[in-house]
């Protein structure tokens, strides 16, 4: 068995917030960026000859679709109708309303989750059965823990996947709240979770996991971005990344530069294979004029006009080097507080938890209360490191 997970592809997303100085050439990649990434998937499907997709939640990026991106929609899906490939989706938190809305009609292979947990049924030419179980959201939260009306695998089944909008937690928080156990006790074969626009990994066997979203959507969501290409070895269902975004966000860091040239040169030739945004942070000593030339936009300008056709720079600034800021093993506490958030932002327990470990630890340190506990705790440490 072979099929697509595929989350959180928003399409018809604004991109609100992009420097108002980007190229027209430029605006329409961008605005254009997840429909060809969702167009790299339906391609990808075809030549891949899945057995079928599941996409859980946020097809759209609003509740309300245009005309125009639902024909794309429509005509894509037609192609893996064309080769017999049928998709299996939910509505998420974002596009929650978008079954509601007078939509064109979805083509025959298209299966839509109700608002109420339901499972559906497919014999694959190999004749083996797979059920699949799945929930649509009715509004923007979804603060019940849909999860206790997910039915357990049976008998009757070969394969069991479970496709699910929604974030750790308890009764209560706004996005359908699970707790892994919750998952594990249903004895699935797969979760193909959305909602976390960063893959992660919850649990290995069976897989539980996110596979972010298709394209990144801001500076934020650094990284490649696409989906997971799922196929059974020995009965497991094993999910491999494959990459689809138009795009791709990078955050550098530069170190050894000492002027505006130095800066430039570096950026300038800075080595990409395809489309990519920089979001560009100097950590070094640089002289009074050229900081002066950086904060005010001039040297982000003089880059823009030499950058190559797949490069853009989105943002350029400077911050004070880590060695006039020690003194006597002291560190400002401005700094630390930075590198505590950068280190949090994109540290995530999950994937410091093997299999090994209780299910209840792992539980309790993936829910907000363990998560809590453990930024405090590293909190603790680093102000006991500055003594």
């Amino acid at each position: 068995m072979k099929f697509i997970h595929a989350a959180d592809i928003h399409l018809g997303n604004p991109f609100i917030g992009l420097d108002q100085q980007l190229p027209d050439d430029l605006k329409t990649i961008v605005q254009q960026s997840t429909l060809t990434a969702f167009k790299n998937l339906i391609r990808d499907a075809i030549i891949q000859k899945v057995d079928f997709l599941v996409m859980p939640g946020d097809l759209y990026s609003t509740t309300v679709s245009s005309p125009k991106i639902q024909d794309i929609v429509s005509q894509q899906f037609d192609r893996l109708n064309a080769a017999n490939i049928p998709v299996y989706l939910s509505f998420g938190n974002h596009d929650f309303q978008a079954d509601k809305q007078q939509h064109l009609p979805w083509p025959p292979n298209v299966h839509v989750f109700n608002q109420k947990v339901e499972t559906l049924y497919l014999t694959l030419k190999t004749g083996e059965n797979v059920a699949l179980t799945g929930f649509s959201y009715q509004t923007p939260r979804q603060t019940q823990k849909v999860i206790t009306s997910y039915p357990l695998k049976t008998g009757l089944v070969d394969y069991h996947i479970g496709l699910y909008h929604g974030a750790l937690g308890i009764d209560g928080d706004p996005y359908a709240p699970f707790a892994l156990s919750d998952m594990l006790s249903k004895n699935y074969d797969y979760w193909a979770l959305g909602h976390i626009h960063v893959r992660q990994t919850l649990n290995q066997t069976p897989f539980i996991g996110y596979s972010g979203d298709l394209q990144g959507l801001n500076r934020k969501e650094v990284g490649a971005k696409g989906y997971y290409l799922v196929e059974s070895e020995n009965h497991l269902l094993v999910p491999k990344f494959r990459e689809a975004a138009e795009i791709t966000w990078e955050q550098v860091t530069l170190e050894d530069v000492k002027n505006e040239s130095d800066i430039i040169s570096q950026i300038v030739n800075y080595n990409v294979d395809q489309m990519t945004f920089l979001s560009v942070e100097i950590i070094a000593h640089v002289d009074g004029a050229t900081s002066q030339r950086i904060v005010g936009g001039i040297t982000i300008e003089k880059i823009r006009a030499q950058l190559p056709k797949k490069l853009w720079v989105v943002s350029l600034r400077v911050r004070q080097n880590l060695s006039t800021m020690l003194a006597k093993d002291h560190i400002d506490q401005i700094y630390w507080q930075e590198a505590y958030e950068a280190i949090m932002s994109d540290f995530n327990i999950a994937n410091e938890l093997s299999n090994q470990a209780p299910l209840v630890v792992r539980d309790y340190f993936m829910s907000p209360e363990g998560e809590t506990l453990l930024r405090d705790k590293m909190q603790q440490l680093i102000q006991a490191r500055k003594v």
